[in-house]
């Protein structure tokens, strides 16, 4: 820059300063005056008044005028102004109690007026005419006084504070007011300018504006913006064309340009949030909506474009408006639709579903490309559009879908989807509970409007979902009245998996008990193919009248199938499944629950909405699996806990039918039969073991029965009849099973070693019927089981004392109550009319204890220990009693061998209880006809009282009294020591003979069952001893153990008439004992021996002394001469047979070895009638193999010598022998023979049936010799040789002895075999 223009710049420069300074001064000077003249103005009023009133081209007045000088000029207060109504124009005057009058210095900038006149407290009234044209038609205060405003001849600011907006909008006939808190007018030439700052009463954010129109209001622009307003309070009650904004906060701004009363261009900017508005199809709601929107009108129409934030772009160009020429075009790329579809369905008369499912779905996405042409007149000309992410939300009944992204194109025919294969999830959660998420979607889908409806068609669209894929084609019509749709649609499942199927059931159709029972029967399996097919109009699904159709089928394999939710689940089932509109039936051929085997199953649910289904199976399983099916199914659930415990095998067949209210499960009616076969059951607890059971068996809700079921128990044919739970008939009852069949003690003691002690009272077997169940107390608590015993016990033999013992041909009905568990049980027991037991069994705490009591009446009272035995007999075995009262005192088992003495409990010394039988608590009973050792004793007492070491028994009755005393301790050693008062002992019974003697059996009298060794030591005293009519006198024995056997110390009687004195060794096992015994007989008067032994008048005096040496298989008791071996001498003297009848035949009667048995001695007389004296008796006898064979048995008298040689059969009970006789004298001899006990009889009888003939006092000289042969009862004598010698000469010649051929004979039964054989304890101490 050259310096001259420097110059000049500074120069213009210092004038500019020169004139601003020189303008401050003139305005200072201004204002200075203005100051000096304001009070000079509020003195004139009128001065005032006038000026205002050319400015508002009306008259003003007031009634006072106040002056202030504010920094931008004076200011004056006018009050009680009215404003009155310009000449020509209605109205009333305005009636204002203050205004403000400020002059602006600074009046003379563009935006500033000199005069400004501001007011408070008015009224605008506006309007907007059906044509959309807006109207100012008046100002007033609101209390009547209104004019209208003349704007076009304002020459002042107008400044209208707190001013009141009224609008009415003629063509909604809404009227709603705002608030203006500052509203500022002014004049510009023809136009007025306009601030305002505007709110609404009551609702939060301000509003601004700002504008610019010709003071006719024929155009213009306006400004407005608000930030964060709530557009639903700020636009309640405003019509927005039929719509409605419910919802939204944020900012806005818009731009309003408008000519000739019309707005021609609308420009917006959006920022907002929530922002909701309501038509006529309902409501729409998007969560954001940001973006630039413009409106214009265009030569034919208008114009919309929207420029989103997220750079998506739309541009509508809408031809013709409200003409049959309508169209529209449309265009767009990358455009978001989440803030822009959803207005879609506030559309006039768009398809109700189809309104709600846009405005309400939030659709998201985005449209990548679009072109678009429409006409009134023909439709959609074309449509191409591609979109990406593509989704919206299930709304009403329509399905939402996520993450589309397909290509649209179209044309006045229809449109098509064509969709690529894509991930794609589809929501239906009106129809479907839970979305298919699906990893490919692919297809082709067509929509077109026709018949009043718009269709969708599809062929074919791909799906695989998670659990299925397959192929949908068919076609949804859309009502354009609303409503549910009408589908034609059939799908083709390829593979699915069951658990997949339960997306697809129609909830909102479908019953909920059926949804819940479906879900929960179809556990697993998988789908091999399936199809469904459906047509019909959803208002009438389920198609109970067949207005449609519905219909699925389904190959189903390994299917596990819970058909109710306390039902055992079935498993491995291959079915075909059909759904059938609302019903369902399935036919499964195979499949298993818990190991049962199901060979045919069909499934039915006749209708859905009555959710019932009807189930029918047929299987086999093996008896476990059917229990434990059993078990964990309603029949016996419950029970559960009990019968598990059972272990079950074998097989069965079974068949059902169940049926089962879905909504009601625990209504359900079951129907069942099964046929077992070879079912083992065990139980160890209960000590239960059932073999090869098989039968039939029914079951229902309520229970289960098994019965009859043949099979074995304890190794017999049995029959069990099974109940449980209501199959019991009683609802307290959980289990009730009955058993039949033939059991001994032992079978039904097995496995329970507290009752082994009931196994040796009785043999054999009977039937009984053996109960078991197990009830719910009424009080509540833990279930109680009782066991039952019913027989009539024919077939066992009880081996237990009369009254109780009993044959096995014998019936004697046996009732037994015991309650389980052992420990501590209650038993009660009745037998017969004989006897009743009550006991406890023994527990942890508590012995054993009971009560036995003969008769029919059940003891209620217990002792607290032990066996108390009570009551009154008819008929009473003493000796077994007293056994058992031994037994039980030494705490043995109660059952001390046989009663009749020929029985053991094995170790009598053995003193360790050890099998867990009853103890003795007392014994009181009484008989009228008592036994001893099978003898009866008459009536008679019996009392047993264990004391200390020892148990003392009393007897008292007319055959026998005294008192046992037995050590419970060392029994071995101290033994049992018996003190009786007397013991009258009845003789032995006549022995059978013929047809009873055959019948009897042989029995092997060396196995007595007692070993001898475990005897304990006896110490018998009688005071006054008698068998039958033998008065014996005083008696002692005494004995002790040997370890071969037992010693027989002493054995001796002594009385008047006879001394008897023995000793001896019973010896061996208890299969194979012998007795060996050396017995003395001795009597002074043989005759007074005979009586003693009851048979008087035989031989009258005698001295005699007899020798036995012998043994015998078997014990004392069981001597025998048949069975004995041994030696007999015997020796008598100086004696006289009394005289008898004549003749030698009577002689054969009276010398009858059969006879001798029963009277223990030979009977016989004299042969002549004056009876026959002898001098001697002597003979040996050998006895062995049942005969008594002798060579040198001599009989000497003072009439006859004889001699007798030869064998006597004492089984066979014949003869084989030589008799010679030698008469002395003339007269009748006669010849006797008399002998001590049982031998002695024998040998007396081989002497005398040597004598034969008639008259054998003719025979003195002559020698006489026979041979006897022939029976007992009818001997044969043959007379084999005659000699005659001289009388003084004759000898007798010893006849030949011939041999002996074996046979038997009765037993000869002798005193010594009625003692007593009585158990013994183990333990000893010294004798």
């Amino acid at each position: 820059m050259n310096s001259a223009w420097q110059r000049r710049l500074h120069l213009g420069a210092r004038a500019l300063g020169w004139i601003a300074g020189i303008a401050v001064i003139v305005l200072a000077v201004l204002m200075a005056l203005a100051q000096l003249l304001l009070p000079l103005l509020a003195r004139h009023p009128e001065w005032v008044a006038r000026e205002l009133s050319a400015k508002l081209q009306r008259p003003v007045s007031f009634a006072s005028l106040e002056g202030h000088w504010t920094g931008s000029g004076p200011l004056f207060v006018l009050h009680d102004v009215t404003v009155g109504v310009p000449p020509g124009e209605a109205g009333t005057p305005i009636e204002i109690p203050e205004s403000e009058l400020r002059l602006d210095f600074g009046g003379w900038l563009p935006t500033r007026h000199l005069v400004n006149l501001r007011t408070r407290g008015l009224q605008l009234d506006l309007s907007r005419d059906a044509d959309g044209r807006w109207h100012v038609n008046g100002l007033g205060t609101g209390n009547g006084s209104e004019q209208r405003p003349g704007f076009s001849r304002l020459s002042v600011a107008l400044w209208l504070d707190n001013l009141q907006l009224n609008i009415t909008d003629a063509a909604s006939g809404k009227h709603y007011s705002l608030i203006a808190d500052q509203l500022r007018l002014s004049r510009q030439g023809s136009h007025i300018r306009v601030g305002a700052l505007l709110r609404r009463e009551g609702v939060s954010g301000v509003v601004r504006g700002a504008g610019r129109f010709r003071d006719d209001g024929s155009s213009g622009r306006l400004w407005l913006s608000g930030q964060q307003v709530d557009l639903a309070a700020l636009l309640a009650g405003v019509d927005l064309g039929g719509y409605a904004v419910q919802g939204g906060r944020g900012d806005v701004a818009a731009w309003l340009d408008w000519k000739q009363g019309r707005v021609v261009r609308n420009f917006t900017r959006l920022d907002l949030d929530g922002l909701r508005i309501a038509g006529a199809n309902g409501q729409v709601e998007v969560p954001a909506l940001r973006g630039e929107a413009e409106l214009s009108r265009s030569a034919d129409g208008y114009e919309l474009r929207w420029a989103g934030d997220d750079q998506g772009a739309l541009a509508v160009w809408l031809h013709h408006p409200g003409t049959p020429q309508f169209a529209v075009q449309a265009a767009a790329r990358d455009l978001q639709l989440a803030p822009l579809l959803p207005w879609l369905g506030l559309v006039p008369k768009l398809p109700p579903a189809l309104a709600t499912w846009l405005g309400e779905g939030r659709p998201h996405g985005k449209l990548d490309n679009v072109a678009l042409a429409w006409a009134q007149a023909g439709g959609l000309e074309r449509m191409a559009a591609t979109f990406s992410d593509l989704g919206i939300d299930p709304a009403g009944k329509l399905p939402g879908v996520d993450g589309l992204a397909g290509t649209l194109r179209g044309d006045g025919e229809a449109v098509s989807l064509d969709l690529p294969a894509q991930a794609a999830t589809v929501r239906a959660p009106h129809t479907f509970r839970q979305p298919f998420v699906m990893s490919k979607l692919a297809g082709t889908l067509a929509f077109w409007h026709a018949d009043g409806d718009w269709h969708l068609g599809i062929d074919p669209l791909d799906f695989e979902g998670q659990g299925y894929g397959g192929q949908l084609r068919g076609e949804i019509d859309l009502h354009d009245a609303g409503g549910p749709p009408f589908l034609d649609l059939y799908a083709d499942l390829a593979h699915g998996e069951v658990t997949a199927a339960k997306l697809f059931w129609p909830v909102s159709v479908m019953p909920p008990s059926a949804v819940e029972w479906l879900d929960r029967a179809l556990v697993s399996g998988d789908i091999n193919h399936g199809e469904v097919l459906v047509r019909g109009d959803l208002k009438d699904w389920p198609f109970h009248h067949n207005e449609g159709r519905f219909e699925a089928r389904a190959e189903i394999s390994n299917l596990a199938f819970r058909y109710a939710s306390d039902w055992p689940e079935a498993t491995g089932i291959h079915a075909i499944a059909s759904f059938i509109n609302s019903g369902m039936l399935v036919q499964a051929d195979g499949g298993s629950s818990l190991g049962v085997k199901a060979d045919k199953v069909v499934a039915l649910i006749p209708e859905f909405s009555n959710g019932t289904l009807d189930l029918n199976v047929d299987g086999t399983g093996s008896g476990a699996n059917l229990l434990g099916f059993v078990l964990k199914s309603p029949i016996a659930s419950r029970q559960a806990d009990q019968l598990s415990r059972l272990k079950l095998g074998g097989n069965g067949s079974f068949d059902f039918h169940l049926s089962l209210p879905l909504g009601a499960p625990e209504n359900f009616i079951l129907a069942g039969n099964a046929q077992l076969q070879g079912v083992d059951v065990s139980e160890a607890d209960w000590n239960l073991k059932l073999d090869q059971l098989s039968g039939p068996a029914t079951f229902d809700g309520r229970g289960f029965h098994a019965g009859p079921l043949s099979g074995t128990a304890h190794g017999q044919p049995s029959t069990l009849d099974l109940a449980i739970a209501g199959a019991t008939g009683d609802p307290a009852t959980v289990l009730a099973a009955t058993l039949s069949g033939n059991y001994s003690l032992a079978d039904l003691t097995e496995g329970y070693p507290a009752l082994d002690w009931l196994d040796p009272l009785g043999s054999g077997r009977s039937p009984f019927n053996i109960g078991f169940s197990l009830t719910e107390p009424a009080g509540g608590g833990a279930l109680v089981q009782t066991l039952t015993m019913d027989s009539t016990l024919v077939g066992m033999t009880l081996d237990v004392p009369v009254p109780l013992k009993k044959p096995a041909d014998a019936s004697l009905p046996l009732h037994l109550v015991l309650t389980l568990p052992l420990q501590g049980a209650d038993l009660k027991v009745a037998l017969g009319e004989e006897a009743r037991g009550h006991l406890r069994l023994a527990a942890a705490d508590k012995p054993l204890a009971g009560t036995l009591a003969f008769g029919a009446q059940m003891p209620t009272e217990l002792p607290a220990q032990g066996l108390r035995i009570r009551g009154h007999a008819a008929k009473l075995d003493v000796t077994g009693w007293v056994q058992q009262a031994i037994a039980l005192a030494a705490g043995g088992n109660g059952a001390a061998g046989n009663p009749g003495g020929t029985g053991s409990t094995g170790n009598a010394n053995n003193t360790d209880n050890t099998d867990n039988g009853p103890t003795l608590e007392s014994v009181d009973v009484g008989t009228d006809h008592a036994e001893w050792f099978g003898r009866p004793l008459g009536a008679m007492t019996l009392q047993a009282t264990p004391a200390v070491d020892n148990l003392q028994v009393d007897v008292n009755g007319p055959a026998m009294a005294g008192r046992f005393n037995v050590p419970t301790r060392e029994l071995d050693k101290r033994g049992i020591t018996v003190r009786l008062t007397h013991l009258h002992w009845p003789g032995n019974p006549p022995a059978p003979a013929g047809k009873a003697a055959a019948s009897q059996p042989e029995e092997n009298p060396a196995n007595t069952g007692i070993n001898p060794a475990a005897l304990p030591p006896f110490h018998l005293w009688v005071g006054e001893l008698s068998f039958g009519d033998a008065k014996l006198g005083e008696a002692r024995l005494e004995t002790w153990p040997t370890a071969q056997g037992m010693h027989i110390d002493q054995l001796r009687a002594l009385s008047p008439s006879v001394q008897i004195t023995g000793n001896g060794d019973w010896n061996g096992t208890p299969t194979d004992s012998h007795t060996r015994m050396r017995i003395n007989f001795a009597a002074d008067d043989l005759g007074r021996m005979l009586t003693a032994f009851g048979y008087t008048g035989l031989v009258n005096g005698g001295k005699t002394e007899d020798r036995l040496d012998a043994s015998w298989p078997g014990a004392p008791s069981a001597f025998s001469l048949a069975n004995a071996t041994g030696t007999l001498a015997i020796d008598v003297s100086d004696g006289r047979i009394p005289e008898v009848a004549p003749g030698v035949g009577r002689l054969f009667g009276l010398i009858s070895l059969a006879e001798l048995p029963r009277r223990l001695t030979l009977d016989f007389g004299d042969v002549f009638g004056k009876g026959l004296g002898f001098d001697s008796i002597k003979g040996d006898f050998q006895l062995a193999d049942g005969n008594a064979t002798t060579s040198n048995l001599a009989i000497k008298g003072p009439a006859v010598q004889i001699s007798i040689s030869g064998r006597t059969g004492l089984r066979a009970k014949d003869y084989d022998q030589y008799v010679q006789a030698t008469p002395h004298i003339g007269n009748s001899l006669p010849v006797i023979g008399a002998v001590v006990g049982g031998p002695v009889g024998a040998a007396a009888g081989l002497a005398v049936q040597g004598l034969l003939g008639k008259g054998l006092n003719k025979l003195v000289s002559t020698r006489y010799r026979y041979h006897v042969t022939g029976s007992w009862d009818k001997p044969v004598m043959t007379l084999v040789e005659k000699n005659e010698v001289p009388a003084a000469s004759a000898t007798i010649t010893k006849p030949p002895l011939l041999p002996a051929t074996s046979s038997s004979s009765p037993v000869i039964t002798m005193p010594l075999r009625e003692l007593p054989v009585l158990p013994a304890s183990a333990s000893s101490t010294e004798h």
